[in-house]
């Protein structure tokens, strides 16, 4: 006990260094999400009419919780066995296994409050009241991904050490198992209603229940499998998650020009490692814009229009939603763009000593925000047929548009870059309201954007160019 309390206050000391150094995040980036979650998520949510059943329902807080325990398990591969982490030197002290495994839980577990205050603010959202009970079933959520994190992550890397099927089979009951519970208690604290398919009780008594299974077996597996699984863990989170796709993309993209190619290739792991706080809040802004859109679709909020015709299509009130989303999501996630030049100044001596041209380092952030914004437009329009509040004739057309959309405000966050990369908080600004604007004319009457990226963007990319030179030679003014 006395040792997990001293690992305990090691991560306090480190969580106070991290908080110091995003006061920015913190203060100004955390509640300006928080707001605009509250003033448009959550309100389109309580007036909307649209109400999940029990079945839709269960089946989201299923799908969300696979999705969470698919997405941590190299997260929590690496907090069990320490891969490029300060308690690597556990593992050289006096430090027992189970104390070792009872750290990462304790880790697994911190992160996984924020699933269970996510379903918390949404029952609040929701008009649902609370009582010991909701905050029990939270609780318990935690216990469950917790666990089942730490014990998937295991047979992964057990099953990325040793293959085969039986072990590819524990993989996937593991997470199956983990996610069913875990949905069924997340079902029981979004929604107001309570758990009518399975009762209340049933889905505690079980949730319990698997909690308790997967940490046992945790701790049994991690005792047997920790000596032989640990030097292949670190050799496995030694290779980079997406390196391969990474630098395949980033070949195709940049058709053979190797220095381009690289700077692409080593832009695009900055941001899947999360090299700001800024990569979560452009993420979840972008996520929560199409949680928004998705609201307005299936709720009574837009009036139905009528279309006069095939080619006034383009205005009806969803076509419209779904256009103006494309937009928001696209400049959200573009956003990054000025906040990574910024992040790599100090290490521009990089870019000098290997003889790096202004035109290539511009064109690798012109392809980055194209590729960073290229989902954000495929979930819109994804968003808008699947609710199927757009007209099947115009679901082609729509996906033309929100192409055009992408290209235009992706390449206008791309050409100004360079523009002030000293002052990440003005280049926010500028590269907000430039593809804010020029996308929210397009979106409207998309002939507009033909001027706009004629007379406007493709200037702004010879500039962006000459800017990054400048910037490179260290002569920004």
């Amino acid at each position: 006990m006395n040792q997990l309390r001293l690992i305990a206050g090691a991560w306090a000391l480190e969580g106070r260094r991290w908080a110091r150094e995003n006061l920015y995040a913190l203060l100004v980036l955390g509640p300006l999400v928080l707001g605009m979650t509250y003033f448009g998520v959550g309100r389109m949510v309580r007036e909307a009419a649209w109400s999940p059943t029990e079945a839709q329902a269960l089946s989201a807080a299923v799908v969300a919780a696979s999705c969470l325990v698919a997405l941590s398990l190299s997260r929590a591969s690496v907090e069990v066995y320490h891969v490029r982490r300060p308690e690597w030197v556990l593992d050289a002290l006096p430090v027992s296994a189970a104390v070792q495994l009872s750290a990462a839980l304790a880790r697994r577990a911190g992160h996984a409050c924020a699933a269970g205050a996510v379903g918390l603010v949404l029952r609040w959202l929701a008009g649902g009241e609370f009582g010991a009970g909701v905050f029990g079933s939270a609780a318990l959520l935690v216990c469950v991904l917790a666990s089942g994190e730490v014990l998937s992550a295991l047979v992964w890397v057990r099953w990325s050490h040793r293959r085969g099927v039986v072990r590819a089979a524990a993989v996937l009951f593991s997470v199956a198992a983990c996610a069913l519970a875990a949905g069924a208690l997340l079902a029981l604290v979004v929604r107001p209603g309570g758990a009518a398919l399975f009762g209340r009780t049933a889905v505690l008594v079980c949730g319990a229940l698997t909690a308790v299974v997967q940490a046992a077996v945790a701790f049994v597996v991690h005792a047997r499998w920790r000596a032989a699984d640990a030097e292949f863990a670190t050799r496995l989170g030694a290779r980079e998650r997406w390196g391969a796709l990474v630098e395949r993309f980033a070949g195709r993209a940049c058709k053979g020009r190797e220095e381009l190619a690289a700077q692409l290739a080593r832009d695009l792991r900055l941001v899947l490692r999360g090299f700001s706080s800024a990569v979560y809040a452009a993420g979840g802004v972008g996520a929560l814009l199409i949680v928004l859109l998705v609201t307005l679709l299936l709720g009574d909020v837009l009036a139905e229009g009528e279309a006069g015709g095939f080619g006034s299509m383009t205005w009806l009130p969803a076509v419209l939603a779904v256009k103006f989303a494309c937009v928001l999501a696209t400049g959200a996630l573009s956003a990054l763009v000025p906040v990574l030049v910024a992040h790599q100044e100090p290490h521009l001596w990089l870019e000098r000593s290997v003889g790096l041209k202004g035109e290539d380092a511009w064109r690798a952030k012109l392809y980055l925000a194209r590729a960073l914004t290229a989902p954000a437009a495929a979930a819109a329009w994804v968003a808008g047929v699947a609710c199927g509040a757009v007209p099947a004739a115009y679901a082609l057309p729509l996906l033309a548009e929100c192409a055009w959309l992408w290209w235009l405000v992706s390449t206008t966050a791309g050409g100004l870059a360079f523009e002030m990369p000293a002052q990440p908080g003005l280049a926010l600004v500028l590269v907000l309201c430039a593809g804010l604007a020029a996308g929210g004319l397009t979106a409207f009457l998309w002939p507009i954007g033909l001027a706009i990226y004629g007379f406007a963007v493709q200037p702004l990319c010879m500039r962006g160019a000459m800017r990054a030179e400048m910037h490179l030679r260290g002569l920004d003014v």
